[in-house]
């Protein structure tokens, strides 16, 4: 059994390790495969190749579990990963959703790698990078498991080290992270350190002078763990009690991301207001509602007026506002 002390020998050693430049502890390579259902079969025997060479695949098929929000689930293997390899054929040219997966992944910062499996027309975006030709018999497994290796290794190296959290700053986020959702249970040590270690490294790819957060709510000391948690990360805050307040703000100052809280003074669904003045002017800056509902209708309806995500939980908030964060162009 994992104890208390054994989670914290293990975030020491994983900070030792980056203040070190070792890889002692070092993340094996992460791919996203995006293909069209047709090619499922092809993609499972890719991810069957790839873990054979250390390779960790997300596969949207085998990776969400019934019940969990598939678009958020999506862009999380999204964003976690070094490279999106791409299944190129004519039913993946006109898919939606691998347009949208490769497409959210450029945004993103990430690498694309495109692997051609029959001939067709490759979108321009996609047309600058060299592909892999998989067509006919020839199956290069040995130079798609090097690329992979050779981006995960650009993608590790990508950052200075300075950008880490210090090591005291990391166990003040994991104990402001516990406390959050002490009311919930929802938080052990364990799952604390994990969610904050996979975090700060994403953010190594983050530029700190784009972290701030605007963060609306009428009672904000209220959410003063879940603002710790973030801050050790290397976030700071503009505070705003007011959909009145914060609108003044953004009209000088751009925001990593910003939080706020549903029902104020104002009204009971000013979460919505806010937000529905903010898509008039602005489609790109990322949006959460962090109110007392977790339902999964709260989720969708504040996604279909434009929100990244609902959550109660500061675990699930620390996901969202991380992953949902621009990484530097590369």
């Amino acid at each position: 059994m994992q104890t208390w002390l054994d989670t914290a020998a293990y975030a020491y050693s994983y900070y030792l390790s980056v203040e070190n430049n070792t890889t002692t502890m070092a993340a094996p390579p992460k791919v996203f495969i995006s293909y069209a259902s047709e090619q499922s079969d092809f993609a499972e025997l890719m991810k069957m190749k790839l873990e054979a060479a250390s390779v960790e695949v997300w596969r949207d098929a085998h990776e969400i579990v019934a019940g969990e929000e598939w678009r958020n689930e999506i862009d999380y293997g999204l964003l976690n990963a070094d490279a999106i390899i791409v299944l190129l054929t004519p039913a993946a040219a006109a898919s939606a959703y691998v347009t949208y997966e490769w497409a959210f992944a450029l945004g993103n910062g990430k690498r694309v790698l495109p692997v051609l499996l029959a001939d067709c027309d490759i979108h321009p975006r996609l047309s600058v990078f060299q592909y892999l030709d998989f067509t006919a018999r020839r199956r290069p497994w040995g130079k798609l498991t090097q690329r992979v290796q050779e981006l995960h290794q650009q993608e590790t190296q990508y950052q200075a080290k300075e950008d880490e959290p210090t090591l005291e700053e990391l166990f003040e986020g994991i104990r402001s992270l516990i406390n959050a959702d002490k009311e919930k249970g929802a938080q052990t040590f364990t799952k604390a350190a994990s969610r904050m270690i996979n975090a700060s490294h994403y953010l190594r790819g983050v530029d700190k002078n784009l972290q701030t957060i605007l963060w609306v709510d009428d009672s904000p000391v209220n959410k003063a763990f879940e603002r710790k948690a973030l801050a050790a990360l290397g976030f700071t805050f503009d505070l705003a009690a007011n959909t009145a307040e914060a609108l003044q703000l953004l009209k000088s100052k751009t925001y990593a991301a910003i939080v706020s809280d549903m029902g104020r003074k104002e009204g009971p669904q000013e979460g919505y207001v806010l937000l529905k003045a903010l898509r008039q002017t602005d489609d790109s800056t990322p949006f959460f509602i962090y109110s007392s509902s977790n339902k999964p209708e709260h989720k969708e309806m504040a996604r279909e007026r434009g929100a990244q995500g609902a959550t109660n939980r500061a675990d699930e908030l620390i996901d969202l506002v991380t992953t949902h964060t621009r990484r530097q162009p590369k």
